[in-house]
């Protein structure tokens, strides 16, 4: 009965999504902002310190403008670096009630962040999830199991699917999908694109018959350019561009704010595939020059949960993403928080006009879209980005299946060094893939650009990859 209860209040949900348009939905969600936001400077005693020394009388914010003109900018340096969890922590959230803690990856400045959740929260969770895995693959007609193969300790529950939590173990998302995957209708992987490369290398090497199974893959931690999908789609045998082939799709979280805050769709797939075919149309709704950046990635987001901000942005609209989670629940609230991501709210009379100037048009999806061009630190200094390097690795698949997909960019004072490691048990002169890349890429950099392919064992930035922990592919100089 409960069950039954659950998908047809997924249904009814969905249903009502699909009805209101994007602007519509924005408006609703603005209703959630203003008691949020009294919550938090009512009961976080590190709230209330930051508007005091902004000048700020919480009274004084009446309206969602008010609150984006006045109200300070959060992120990690004002929050977690300087406040206990004590002090971040909601004077009304008791501490027995507490259940889970979520940390950040520790990827950025400054250390760890925290998400911490309510014994109610966490009972809820699984439904959150299960409804954005039925907008996205069905999950209330298919039978489902969800391999989730994302590290550091990222778990999911459901009432629907099937989930197999086994962090980074190639080895025990294999045998699971060899011994028990045709007692399910369909499967979803999910993972971050370096240890996804892996899955796909190991699962080759010891013979893994994807194509016995429907099968979509959810890509988190990191942005990745459409070479890579395209390589995983091959890999696995999914027809990604099939109405009803299997989708490969991204999803961001941030481990403080909440997990699948921004996903992909089957509509933003094919939109940003359709603007790599024709440059054109990507530069018409992003501004972005294809010849010296790489296409951003096409995400929605439920302006119902969250109020999404674009701070500090340059001629074209993109800035800094700053995000509110509208959660009167929450045990540590943070308002406008700063990601350190870079972002563009896209306006649906560009996405219509866009989408109608592609032969045969294309569906438009129906939350308001952005469009991401991956982390601050991804931008190299003196121009180009960390993408363009990931989507040489993959640009020619019978090339990427030699490399394990680990590099490193370093910015010396006469060029670029890139360093690629290779798979264990590559056959190929190392010499020669090293060439090969550096053909692809050298247009695109006017200064000096030396590659080096080391064996797998060589390459100097681990000998073999942690993938509990975030790659780092470039160092910034501080």
């Amino acid at each position: 009965m409960k069950q039954i209860f659950h998908r047809i209040k997924r249904r009814l949900i969905i249903s009502q999504l699909a009805k209101s348009s994007p602007d519509a939905l924005i408006r609703r969600g603005l209703h959630w902002l203003l008691p949020t936001f009294r919550r938090a400077a009512k009961y976080s005693p590190a709230y209330r310190t930051l508007l005091a020394e902004a000048g700020v009388d919480p009274a004084t914010i009446k309206t969602p403008a008010d609150f984006v003109a006045r109200c300070p900018v959060l992120d990690k340096s004002n929050t977690f670096n300087r406040f206990g969890v004590e002090q971040l922590l909601c004077e009304d959230v008791p501490r027995d009630e507490l259940a889970a803690v979520l940390t950040s990856s520790g990827h950025g400045a400054g250390g760890f962040a925290l998400g911490l959740s309510t014994r109610k929260q966490f009972r809820h969770a699984p439904q959150l999830i299960d409804l954005g895995l039925e907008m996205a693959f069905a999950i209330d007609s298919r039978r489902t199991l969800l391999i989730n193969c994302l590290p550091m300790g990222v778990t999911f529950s459901s009432d629907v699917v099937c989930v197999a939590n086994v962090s980074v173990r190639e080895d025990m998302a294999c045998a699971i999908v060899q011994q028990a995957g045709n007692l399910f209708e369909q499967i979803i992987l999910c993972g971050d694109p370096l240890f996804l490369k892996r899955l796909c290398d190991y699962s080759e090497a010891i013979g893994v018959d994807w194509r016995q199974h429907r099968l979509h893959v959810i890509v988190g931690e990191e942005t990745f350019p459409e070479a890579f999908r395209d390589y995983l789609a091959g890999a696995l045998h999914i027809q990604i561009d099939a109405t009803d082939g299997g989708l490969i799709g991204s999803s961001m979280g941030i481990g403080e704010l909440g997990l699948n805050l921004f996903n992909e769709t089957r509509e933003t797939v094919a939109l940003r595939r359709a603007c790599i075919q024709n440059p054109a149309l990507l530069e018409k709704l992003t501004g972005v020059d294809p010849a010296v950046s790489p296409a951003p990635t096409f995400l929605v987001y439920n302006p119902l949960r969250t109020f999404i901000e674009v701070i500090n942005p340059d001629a074209h609209g993109v800035g800094d993403l700053v995000v509110t989670v509208m959660d009167k629940a929450a045990p540590i609230p943070l308002m406008r928080y700063k990601t350190g991501d870079r972002m563009q709210l896209i306006a649906p009379a560009t996405l219509s006009e866009v989408a109608a100037a592609v032969p045969g048009g294309l569906a438009l999806p129906t939350l308001p879209l952005i469009s991401l061009h991956g982390r601050a630190t991804d931008q190299l200094p003196g121009g180009g980005h960390v993408d363009l390097f990931k989507e040489a690795l993959y640009r020619n698949p019978a090339m990427a299946c030699h490399l394990s997909g680990a590099h490193r960019i370093s910015i010396e004072s006469d060029g670029i060094r890139w360093e690629v490691q290779a798979v264990s048990d590559t056959t190929a002169d190392l010499a020669d893939l090293a060439n090969s890349l550096q053909l692809d890429l050298t247009p695109r950099f006017c200064s000096t650009l030396q590659v080096i392919c080391h064996a797998y064992v060589d390459f100097p930035y681990s000998k073999t990859i942690d993938y509990e922990r975030k790659f780092l592919y470039w160092v910034p100089q501080k």
